[in-house]
């Protein structure tokens, strides 16, 4: 008998008095001998940089510290797993995630509990910790998902059981659920405590989904960078992967030191090139890159909006003056080693009576099909400040039909909408999305022009796309290709709040999003995507509050 199936045996055999004895299917490592496996991913804003061992078990402390075994299973019933041991009982909150609900072996005043949205408002008190766990002893804990029902034992004694648990999917927001349609999702956290585990594994009739691999591009604090945000993310047509960023150099806010920059990648996201300034105007904020790639030249385009330093967003004045935003543009002739001096192109593209105004954030677009085929478009929005009038949010497309060599003010939302990109249809329609922005909506906008971005002819808004207040990125992956239909991205944070970065496919031209990929299920805010040469798929966003950009790549669609 093999190791693994003397760690099997044993493991059922613990079972035996205590829980269902039903055998689910395949077992998944998450941790083996305190080595994180293939199928573990480590989540949270203070993670180390690799495994922290002793005694063979895999360390974690500090709040906000998850191991997560893969994204899911995409079965509703599972049995989990863990040997470990924590170092203190003292209301710590260490404990294991199922599927949005929290069993802590430690909670408040000792005690062995649980909370989420089948408990209510309160946490629900199973038993003393010190009755089950010796701080510094290793102990198991086992829990099955079985049909509806969860039970829970702690060295072989059931601590608790929980009728009508839900799946994954069936938890609120039934938006996201429906689409990434996981039966289990399930993660260990150390909270505060100190959390050293020796086996972790999960084992279902699903198949286990796993979480993509992240490399960190940007890293706030590094580089004599208070805070980067603001991604945007292009591939050349040399193949190249240019990511870029706001590098807030002196403080995190909107408004500071602000240059615009991209790091390149010529070997498919592998290795990564040093931090390039793009755009960097003394002192002041030179921000918002919105990048495009002239397929038919090879230049890419890259337009930024500017204030200065002293202007906070509050202050903004309409207008083309000091102290309102301006808009300007520059260009790469050679695959984004270097860039030409910014232009100027603030009266070409806004109007008088516009105050704020941001380029993206995220990529722009070239039109493939149609009457406009080449024309290059800029998703924006702005303040409307009139004289007399009521202060107004819209997003609004700018466009080139000259390979960039001008720039014009195209189709304007109604009230109500930010930040926003936009993809072609199959038709050669531009669909816009947008952020919402004054108004009490939690769906993403959504505008079709069909004069290829000059006018608007319809809006509404989506009802799977829900948002928590923040930009997104839409992308066209591929056209409809005898029998395999066109397929439409979108990322963001999939919630009511900024967390759960997943990215949506559509295969009817945004109609619908059935399908989901969970990228990163804890904080996180501003996103871009990127279809690369060889059909993977890559998002570039922000997670842990801006603590760093990472790149997550995905394979490619069949």
């Amino acid at each position: 008998m093999n190791k693994q199936q003397t760690r099997t045996m044993a493991f059922l055999s613990l079972l035996f008095v205590a829980l269902p004895t039903t055998t689910f299917g395949t077992e998944y490592d998450i941790i083996v001998d305190g080595k994180l496996t293939d199928s573990a991913s480590v989540v949270g804003e203070l993670t180390r940089e690799g495994d922290r061992k002793d005694d063979k078990a895999f360390i974690m402390d500090g709040m906000y510290k998850f191991v997560y075994a893969g994204a899911g299973v995409t079965s509703p019933n599972a049995r989990i797993h863990a040997r470990m041991s924590i170092d203190k009982l003292e209301g710590t909150g260490a404990g294991v995630s199922v599927n949005g609900h929290w069993f802590m072996f430690d909670g408040r005043l000792g005690k062995i509990a649980g909370e989420g949205p089948v408990f209510g408002k309160e946490a629900k008190i199973f038993a003393d910790a010190s009755d089950h766990i010796v701080p510094g002893e290793p102990f198991d804990v086992d829990i099955v998902v079985n049909n509806g029902t969860l039970t829970w034992a702690i060295n072989g004694k059931q601590v608790a059981t929980v009728d009508e648990f839900p799946a994954a999917s069936a938890i609120d927001p039934l938006e996201t659920g429906q689409a990434h349609k996981l039966g289990v999702m399930t993660a260990l956290r150390s909270w505060r405590a100190t959390m050293k585990v020796y086996d972790y594994q999960v084992e279902s009739d699903g198949e286990m989904v796993l979480l993509p691999e992240r490399q960190t591009l940007y890293r706030s604090g590094s580089q004599g960078t208070h805070t980067y945000r603001i991604p945007a993310l292009v591939v050349t047509k040399k193949g190249t992967i240019l990511a870029f960023a706001e590098a807030r150099r002196n403080g995190g806010g909107d408004t500071a030191d602000i240059d615009s920059v991209v790091r390149r990648s010529e070997d498919g996201g592998k290795t990564w090139g040093d931090e390039i300034i793009v755009f960097d105007e003394q002192g002041n904020v030179a921000g918002n890159p919105c990048p495009v790639v002239d397929q038919s030249t090879g230049r890419i385009w890259s337009l930024h909006t500017w204030n200065s330093s002293k202007v906070h967003e509050g202050d903004i004045r309409a207008g083309y003056g000091q102290d309102s935003r301006r808009v300007f543009v520059t260009y790469s002739d050679d695959d984004g080693k270097t860039w030409s001096p910014p232009k100027e192109i603030t009266r070409s593209v806004k109007l008088e009576h516009w105050s704020w105004y941001a380029t993206g954030p995220g990529a722009g677009i070239q039109l493939q099909r149609g009457k406009h085929k080449g024309r290059l478009i800029i998703p924006c929005d702005h303040k409307s400040l009139p004289p007399g009038g009521p202060q107004t949010y819209h997003s609004h497309i700018l466009f080139s039909d000259d390979h960039g060599q001008t720039w014009e003010i195209g189709a304007k939302t109604e009230h109500g909408l930010n930040e926003c990109e936009a993809v072609e249809l199959e038709d050669g329609a531009v669909m816009l999305n947008s952020r919402n922005h004054g108004v009490p909506e939690v769906h993403r906008g959504v505008a079709i022009s069909k004069d290829g971005g000059e006018t608007f002819s319809s809006f509404r808004r989506d009802p799977m796309l829900l948002e928590p207040r923040c930009q997104a990125s839409i992308r066209r992956y591929r056209w409809t290709e005898g029998a395999k239909p066109g397929i439409l991205l979108f990322s963001n944070p999939a919630w009511t709040w900024r967390t759960f970065m997943m990215l949506r496919m559509s295969y009817d031209d945004g109609k619908t999003w059935p399908d989901a990929r969970v990228i990163y299920p804890w904080s996180s805010a501003y996103s871009d995507i990127a279809v690369l040469p060889d059909g993977r798929i890559a998002v570039l966003f922000e997670r842990e509050n801006s603590r760093a950009i990472d790149l997550a790549i995905l394979p490619a669609i069949e």
